[in-house]
């Protein structure tokens, strides 16, 4: 509470260790909850000791969610992006609709991974890979430019 003191007001888990249930059952698409913890105590500031409950998860990030919403698509769709250059230069149609698709394709899952994850300042690994993924994809466009 950051209104009353330790003064004023204590809190408790009602039931002690036993006082969250059903933390097992929770089911969530990118992670597995491992551990939760429960936490009573007092904090310190200037103005006073004010008591504070606290609740924390340890987590698990499940790789399979990511390696099905991810990596395979942007791996297929590298690999598809390639199949341009067996196909006979001069059919410039299925090697211009086969580039600009593979490379929306990538732009597409770029876009929604940066909408499922939490918005931080810096980059992460997945959008280097991503990155390197869409600069492959985009030079086989482009060597079809250059080559014709």
């Amino acid at each position: 509470s950051y209104g009353y003191t330790t003064d004023d007001i204590e809190f408790y888990w009602r039931g002690g260790d036993n006082a969250v249930t059903g933390v097992t059952k929770i089911e969530l698409p990118q992670f597995s909850i491992v551990d939760f913890r429960l936490v009573t105590k007092n904090v310190v500031f200037s103005t006073g000791a004010y008591p504070r409950l606290s609740l924390s998860f340890k987590l698990k990030r499940n790789i399979g969610y990511f390696i099905l919403q991810t990596y395979m698509p942007s791996i297929l769709i590298t690999i598809l992006s390639w199949v341009s250059f067996w196909i006979n230069y001069d059919a410039s149609a299925a090697r211009v609709a086969l580039g600009i698709t593979t490379v929306l394709t990538m732009t597409t899952i770029n876009t929604h991974l940066r909408e499922t994850l939490p918005k931080i300042p810096y980059v992460k690994a997945i959008d280097m890979y991503l990155m390197g993924c869409f600069v492959f994809v985009f030079m086989a466009l482009l060597e079809y430019a250059l080559v014709n």
